[in-house]
């Protein structure tokens, strides 16, 4: 068939050209339940790596380490000791020292 200074009308093939309706609804389906699945497994997988952190991160060890530390430290403060030997350096209870400084104060 011609339309006129030589072009030549083609005929469609309109089972080619027209989109399938169904097999896009299907693809658009599965592939909208497959992302909510992804997203479910990925926020599950989420909160079970947040609740082993915290468990790992909530034990007794560290309080146990740090009160240790404290009772250490509360000894150094109210007892009396060496510091360096050699030099003659001690340390003094907090309360004994204090009352040094304050008479060494007023004597000056």
């Amino acid at each position: 068939m011609f339309l006129g200074d030589g072009e030549v009308a083609v005929k469609r093939n309109a089972t080619n050209d027209d989109p399938n309706v169904p097999a896009s609804a299907f693809v658009g389906l599965v592939g909208a339940i497959v992302l909510f699945v992804i997203i479910v497994a990925l926020q599950g997988l989420f909160y079970s790596m947040e609740r082993t952190e915290f468990e790992r991160k909530a034990t007794d060890g560290p309080f146990e380490d740090l009160a240790r530390l404290d009772a250490d430290q509360l000894e150094t403060l109210n007892s009396y000791g060496w510091v360096d030997q050699q030099q003659g350096t001690v340390h003094v209870p907090i309360s004994r020292a204090m009352g040094l400084v304050v008479a060494e104060s007023q004597t000056e």
